[in-house]
């Protein structure tokens, strides 16, 4: 393993998510949204004209049962999913959660995908699976190289495996654009692999072209 970045999980690409709402099955839309105060405000108010306290531009999309998905632009790089629906039941919490967490799982497979698509623009073989806890990438000719992605919450770990040289760096590079705020954080640990010069034939071809 050549390096393990740690950091913290955030919604922060307008066209990943447009993508991770397809991934779902759903069809995304831009739009307005408004925050009230209460449920009362929200149909009362709005009635009369009221905008709310805040207005956010969001991508939208309608799950199954009346749930409704907001990924609000609170500012540049950074956006926050709201989930409700008009109705209200005991299970809603639960239901919401689930939803979060699909959603979630399909953005990071969009950074996944970019990822790959790099890789395989150098003419280097790839493949992906999904794991227990995130995704990972193999790769070269023999798909002896990896990149394993888990996720718990909002905390997102990264290794970078049989990986010799600061290439390790760029294979991420996508990775921590697509699921980090540029304020983020990383925690990262070196491994001896990183200081070592590499000499395979796929790593100069990556070093090269990524």
């Amino acid at each position: 393993m050549s390096h393990c970045t740690k950091f913290e999980f955030s919604y922060v690409n307008e066209e990943a998510i447009a993508k991770a709402f397809g991934k779902m099955g759903i069809s995304p839309e831009t739009d307005m949204v408004c925050f009230y105060p209460s449920g009362f405000g929200k149909k009362i108010l709005s009635r009369v004209g009221y905008m709310g306290s805040q207005q956010f531009r969001a991508v939208c999309g309608r799950a199954a049962d009346g749930f409704n998905l907001f990924v609000c632009q609170i500012e540049e790089n950074s956006y926050r999913l709201v989930i409700e629906r008009d109705t209200v039941s005991d299970s809603d919490e639960a239901i919401k959660a689930d939803l979060a967490l699909s959603f979630q799982k399909a953005y990071i497979s969009v950074a996944i995908d970019e990822t790959m698509k790099r890789i395989e623009a150098s003419g280097v073989p790839a493949r992906t699976k999904e794991t227990l806890q995130g995704f990972e990438i193999e790769f070269g000719s023999q798909y002896e190289y990896s990149i394993h992605l888990t996720f718990t919450g909002d905390e997102i770990m990264e290794e970078v495996r049989g990986v010799k040289g600061d290439i390790c760096t760029k294979l991420t590079e996508e990775l921590e654009a697509l699921l980090s705020s540029p304020t983020a954080e990383l925690v990262t640990e070196w491994k001896p692999e990183y200081t070592v010069v590499h000499e395979e034939q796929t790593l100069q071809i990556l070093s090269a072209n990524l």
